[in-house]
Formats: structure tokens, sequence, C-alpha cells
């Protein structure tokens, strides 16, 4: 039990979560217990919202010191998932429902049975975890329904308010201990404290970054080949990237950037051929032995599941997360284990995970994230949107706290 550690940082309950912590704190004095003896051997509860308040708890500005907030109102999910064209079935459905007869329905074939086995494991795994989370108030149900509205519209702003203003073919760092402003091209950024960045496409990384094996940890986040985002794509540039086939992400030069005891973690879709390319083709090409399974299941602010489990080909409300280590190292990481978290309405960006794996890394690891999004406190981050959620527009400046100098370099 000692190996499953619990992390809560849950978004929006605040207060609650101020009286459960009270309460556990006097429970672990009195029983001499850890939380995992009590609540989530099976995963872990977090928060993207507060993580990254708690970074930009101290951010250096003109002024002085401020503390930041991210804008809240992309992790506004309060509903299930639902397009347009859905919600407006649904509400016609509701004032003229009609036999089931009559409705003519699609039948899909059901998954595989080894599939079927996975997703009920999760789903039960999934509802004795949120019902004690919800047994200790750590979700409301008294939340305003909309069905998402305002986190779409907040989500659409800042694709139309950043798509155009990316900057490329940049490197750039903060070494100082705290977070900092930083302006290029009129638009000002917020950089994390203790960070690097490489603002460069993946195909280049062997010219531009050393290949010492200098990394405990590598995270990717690969813009996977999806038919879908495809057809997307050609309505709305705005709200798709550039996907890369299995056979580019064989290349990219992980084996010489991982240290001989590193742990390498994916972020995989659902996709039968996504998971044998990361198992036949891609571990075995970067030097990884495939570990374990992670789950990441996305809720609404009630604790529901953002869609439904299907046991039939489709979206389902979780996404996964591969993990291996160099192939002379045996490390022990626990297999199927479950992230939960209130997704950002914003596509592929994903809840940090440092908070769940440092217990698996040294004390003070070098991290490295490729594909990445946004920067994080003493890591290094490489990709061509690895800005995308450091534009200060999305942040709120807070109070002031107090002078202190602070340090960057952008090359």
């Amino acid at each position: 039990m000692g190996s499953n550690r619990f992390y809560i940082l849950l978004h929006s309950f605040d207060r609650k979560i101020q009286d459960f912590r009270s309460k556990f704190q006097m429970a672990a004095r009195l029983t001499n217990v850890t939380p995992s003896d009590i609540f989530f051997s099976n995963g872990w509860i977090i928060s993207h919202l507060e993580y990254l308040n708690n970074v930009y708890k101290s951010v250096t500005t003109e002024t002085g010191l401020h503390s930041l907030t991210f804008n809240n109102m992309l992790f506004e999910i309060n509903s299930q998932y639902l397009r347009q064209n859905q919600i407006a079935r649904s509400m016609q459905d509701e004032a003229n429902p009609l036999p089931n007869k009559t409705r003519k329905r699609k039948r899909n074939k059901l998954l595989p049975q080894d599939h079927l086995d996975e997703i009920s494991f999760i789903q039960q795994t999934f509802n004795k975890l949120i019902s004690s989370a919800k047994l200790n108030g750590l979700f409301c149900d008294n939340i305003l329904i909309d069905n998402n509205e305002a986190a779409r519209s907040t989500s659409e702003k800042v694709y139309s308010d950043t798509f155009h203003q990316r900057l490329q073919n940049l490197h750039g760092y903060n070494n100082s201990d705290v977070a900092i402003i930083w302006e290029a091209q009129y638009k000002k950024y917020v950089f994390p404290k203790k960070c690097s960045f490489y603002c460069y496409d993946v195909r280049n990384m062997m010219q531009k970054m050393e290949l010492n094996n200098q990394y405990d940890f590598v995270l990717l986040d690969p813009p996977w080949w999806n038919k879908s985002i495809r057809r997307k794509k050609s309505k709305s540039v705005e709200a798709s990237y550039q996907m890369m086939y299995n056979e580019e992400l064989v290349k990219i030069p992980v084996g010489k950037l991982l240290c001989s005891s590193g742990i390498v973690a994916i972020w995989c879709t659902n996709a039968p051929s996504h998971l044998h390319s990361i198992f036949n083709e891609i571990f075995p090409s970067w030097g990884i032995t495939y570990k374990a399974k992670w789950y990441w299941v996305k809720v609404t602010q009630m604790g529901n599941t953002i869609c439904n489990f299907t046991s039939t080909p489709g979206k389902q409300p979780y996404e996964l997360i591969i993990l291996g280590c160099a192939s002379d190292v045996n490390v022990n990481i626990p297999d199927s284990k479950l992230i939960i978290s209130v997704p950002s309405a914003v596509h592929s960006h994903k809840p940090p995970l440092m908070e769940v794996i440092k217990e698996y890394l040294p004390t003070e690891p070098k991290c490295l994230e490729i594909f990445a999004r946004y920067l994080l406190p003493g890591w290094t981050s490489w990709g061509l949107e690895v800005l995308k959620f450091q534009d200060l527009s999305l942040y709120t400046i807070l109070e002031h706290v107090k002078n202190k100098d602070a340090t960057e370099s952008v090359d």
C-alpha cells in the first residue's frame, strides 16, 4: 500500500477540500496511517487547474512579484460532451419521443472480448474511486449546467487569439527560482521557474538538442494520425494540428535522450493500431521495455464521465498512458492505475503527471516533454506548440506579493 500515493487537488471545491484535508490530517495523527491506506489505492484524482495556479503563485512582473490564475472557464465542464447537432437532436427527442421500434439505429459490432474486459475493469475501478470522493464531498451536485457552452466559447476564443501568433524556431529558458513574464512579437508569455523550451519541429531534435542520455523521465503526447481530426482540419485549421504517422515517431531519438534508469510515458488514444505500434515498433526501436498501462478518465465537475463507457467502437471517456523503461532496468511501476480529472476544453491540453510519477524518479529528476503544449517547472519542453498555454492573456494577475529579481534568456 505504501507505493500507492494519494494526490488530490480538485477543481472548484477548495473549501470542501480544506475541510476534508483537516479531517484527514486529524485521522492520520490518530491512526498513524497514510492517505493511500484509506482512499484511492488504484489511482489519483487531480486538478489541472489547481496545479497551474500553484505553479504561478509567485511571478515576477514589471511591478514586483504577483500571483497568476489560469482561465478557469476552460475547465467549466459541467455535462457530458455533446456536439451541437447532438444537443439539438437530444432536445428534439425529448420534445417528440418515439417508440424504440420506429427509430432507425445503427447496430455496431461489439468490441473484442479482451477490450470489453478492460473497459469493465476501468468502469468498476472508476466507480469505486469516484464513490469515495463523492462520499467525502469532493464533487458537487449543484453545478449550473450549460452543456459546456462557456468552456466551448472560451476554447474557440483561445484558438482564434493564439493560432496565428505562434512562435517557432525559438529556444529559451528561465533559470531563476521564480516564474517570470517575457515579451516577444508584442505578446507576453509567462515562464515557470527553472524551465527550458525548444519551439522546434520534433524532426529537428537531433540538430538542436544534446543527445547524451541525460533525462530521467521522457513524456510524449504525439499528434497521432486520426481520420476525424483530418476531416476537421479541412473545415477549420485552428481546430487541428500537424499529425504524424507512427513510422515517424519511431525516428524520435528517445533512446539517446533517456538515461540508463529512465522512464518513458506516452499518451495514447484507444486506437488498436497505435497501441500495436507502441508495443511492436516504437518501444523496441527506442530500447524500451513495456511496464504498465494507466488510464486517464475524464469527468465533469460533478464527477460523471464526459461520455458513457461503450461496448461498441466509438468514443470512450478515457485515454491511455503507456509506461516503459530502459530495457536493462527493473523499475516497479504499478499497472492499471486510474488518473481522474476534469479535462480542459482545449484539445490535447493534458493534465500534469509529475505528482503521480515522481515517486518512481530520483529526488531531483531531469524531465523532458516532447510535443509539449505548456511549460512545467524544472522541465525541458519541446514542440511547435510549446508556448500555447503560456500566453499571458490566459491568466489573471492577482495581488502583489513582494519584489524579487529574476533572469531569463531567449535565443
